[in-house]
């Protein structure tokens, strides 16, 4: 199997299987994407959506759903009044707590399947590749 083609089916099957898993969390993948990459200091639209990887409208129409569910807010940014900012609620931290919670649990799960032996080699490598992805990704 070629790496594009690898690379495509451990993205299907990982969101796949992280679909089932957070299932009580009564979000979309994308919405639980979302709330995970909010601090919970906050941070601007635009640079939420670059971190994320969608579109501003893309992103509007996330948080738009977030904020009926009163797990975040929108307000204009007090420094630049032609940008927004998103932050968490209380219910949106203690949101993102389960959310983290759920994903250390579906890690463990994952990890406890691979033999002893080949553990620190498998995080090495998934550290290495997350680095390498990162960096591509700011160059692109």
């Amino acid at each position: 199997m070629e790496f594009g083609e690898l690379l495509k089916q451990f993205l299907i099957d990982l969101q796949s299987l992280f679909r089932t898993k957070a299932k009580s969390l009564n979000l979309t993948l994308p919405q639980i994407m979302l709330m995970s990459s909010i601090p919970t200091d906050g941070i601007d639209m635009t640079s939420l959506s670059h971190r994320i990887g969608v579109e501003n409208s893309t992103l509007t129409r996330l948080i738009d759903v977030l904020i009926k569910n009163k797990f975040v807010l929108k307000n204009k940014n007090p420094l630049d009044g032609r940008s927004m900012l998103v932050s968490v609620t209380k219910s949106g931290e203690q949101l993102q707590k389960t959310i983290e919670a759920e994903v250390d649990q579906f890690g463990l799960d994952i990890f406890h399947h691979i033999p002893m032996e080949d553990q620190d080699e498998v995080k090495e490598i998934l550290s290495t590749f997350h680095w390498i992805v990162t960096k591509y990704k700011m160059n692109n």
